[in-house]
């Protein structure tokens, strides 16, 4: 009897273990999205601050509601702004971050042949 309630209980730990390690990994794919608002150049997925291991329990929460990984980015921009996301968005001045590089890459191209070119 006890061989058959211990591997009963072993079939649930190995069912429920995915579980949970897919519902942690899905924490921390969103808490490496967001920047930690009291930690300078971290995300709230490194950061060891107060305010970062609540915002992975609001995180850990809204994924338990079943919100989407849009939903809960869009509902720390709304409480932050855009300067929460580590990636800024395409659009308005984030627009230029992406331009940038490759406008700079084109230009010194363009610089070197016209310079080889004499």
């Amino acid at each position: 009897m006890s061989k058959i309630i211990i591997n009963l209980y072993l079939l649930i730990f190995i069912l429920i273990t995915p579980l949970s390690t897919l519902a942690s990994d899905k924490v921390y794919e969103i808490s490496n999205e967001l920047m930690c608002p009291v930690c300078q150049g971290q995300t709230v997925a490194e950061s060891n601050s107060g305010l970062a291991i609540s915002m992975r329990e609001v995180v850990k929460k809204q994924i338990s509601e079943g919100k989407s990984k849009k939903e809960i980015l869009n509902y720390f921009v709304n409480i932050y702004g855009d300067t929460i996301l580590a990636t800024p968005p395409a659009k308005g001045f984030g627009i230029i971050l992406y331009l940038f590089p490759v406008l700079l890459l084109v230009g010194s191209v363009l610089f070197w042949i016209r310079r080889f070119n004499k």
